[in-house]
């Protein structure tokens, strides 16, 4: 019997590439959004029309978890005290900036809602502030605003951050 090995890089991206192709999982378009290449090897939502300050982007539904069962992806959103929503297409595809163009607001029970904070051109990246505690998972943030906080972390936690990061990096070293 033959071992079956595990998927390369490259032909991991090409299957890839074949399902987003035919069966459109990872795409989405519709007359106020779309899901795009960020040029970055991923992908993020754009504005296909103008938004303006205060608009309703989008509404954000997806699975409702249970936050004391949940061992899941880091992109869930918080409902409540007791509840994850996690993003369905196109809402999965979201990115992070320190420097935001829309905001979560909680528009039901089981949704929420992205709204502009400021003008939102056609073609521009939609992005809000993830603003996620200093944790020892967190990624280093690569946003490129002129603000960045180096930490895609809320602006409160950055501190707590970089002393995670200094005692992770000495972990390293030794």
């Amino acid at each position: 019997m033959s071992q079956i090995k595990p998927l390369g890089k490259r032909r991991r991206k090409k299957l890839q590439n074949r399902v987003d192709e035919k069966l459109g999982y990872r795409s989405y378009h519709d007359g106020d959004v779309a899901v795009k290449s960020t040029g970055a090897d991923s992908l993020g939502i754009y504005a296909v029309r103008q938004f303006t300050p205060g608009e309703l982007v989008m509404e954000i539904r997806g699975q409702v978890l249970a936050k004391a069962s949940y061992e899941g992806s880091t992109y869930v959103m918080e409902l409540d005290d007791d509840w994850y929503l996690e993003p369905a297409i196109p809402a999965s595809f979201l990115n992070h900036s320190c420097n935001p163009n829309s905001e979560l607001v909680q528009l039901s029970k089981l949704t929420m809602g992205l709204v502009a904070i400021c003008n939102i051109e056609e073609g521009s990246q939609i992005t809000f502030d993830y603003c996620w505690p200093a944790l020892k998972w967190i990624p280093r943030c690569e946003c490129g605003s002129p603000n960045c906080r180096g930490w895609v972390v809320a602006q409160d936690e950055v501190e707590k951050m970089k002393k995670i990061a200094r005692r992770k990096g000495k972990r390293k070293a030794s």
